[in-house]
């Protein structure tokens, strides 16, 4: 099955919770307060992009959001990028996909790209940039004269920002440590053994005291 970001996020918080939603989707994680301020922004700031208008309640992050937008280069908003085992650029939905990733914004000019991605988290102390790393590899995939990679994670309501830089000479160390995660993956399939990883989230996990004893 096809890997992401947020897939192996949610292998490593807990590989019995991966397998019951993700590999045999028994259960699916209901939608919260959180989730659905999180789609309002995206939508928002991707259509802020197309039409230069925020919603009153995003007023703010105007200033900050047209600096972007005035940038030079093909501006794309949640493209949906994917690559297969000989990492090579391939259809989202494509049979033999291997990774894919939507990178809320991506800028490429020449030899560099920008990617960005919008959090609606309430802290950036524990900022996780490894999406970042993620979605310049894909960058790099796709775009074979990128030689750099800017990323940034907006957190819009510390209204904070965390940068990060990514080099073509580091893609393949990149794509080396997301194929170990995903092989990692593969090898519990293989062996059918899923443990639980208990932890604070189980009383917010969808899967019921049937499947798992930590419910």
């Amino acid at each position: 099955m096809p890997h992401s970001h947020s897939s192996i996020k949610d292998f490593q918080g807990c590989s019995r919770r991966y397998q019951q939603v993700r590999v045999f989707k028994r259960f699916k994680q209901a939608p919260t307060e959180a989730t659905t301020y999180g789609k309002f922004v995206h939508e928002a700031f991707e259509k802020f992009f197309e039409d230069g208008v925020l919603p009153e309640a995003l007023a703010r992050h105007s200033e900050f959001l047209e600096g972007i937008r005035a940038m030079a280069g093909e501006r794309l908003c949640e493209a949906k990028l994917a690559f297969d085992r000989n990492f090579k650029p391939c259809g989202f939905f494509d049979a033999n996909v291997f990774f894919r990733g939507v990178p809320d914004f991506l800028l490429i000019n020449g030899k560099t790209a920008w990617v960005a991605d919008w959090k609606t988290g309430k802290s950036s102390r524990f900022a996780d940039t490894s999406q970042l790393e993620l979605m310049a590899a894909m960058a790099m995939v796709h775009y074979p004269d990128i030689e750099v990679v800017k990323g940034m994670l907006f957190f819009i309501v510390p209204n904070d920002v965390i940068r990060a830089t990514y080099k073509r000479e580091q893609l393949s160390e990149i794509l080396s440590k997301w194929t170990g995660f995903a092989d990692q993956i593969d090898g519990m399939d293989i062996n059918q053994s899923w443990p639980a990883k208990p932890s604070g989230l189980c009383n917010f996990c969808p899967v019921t005291e049937d499947v798992c004893e930590h419910r």
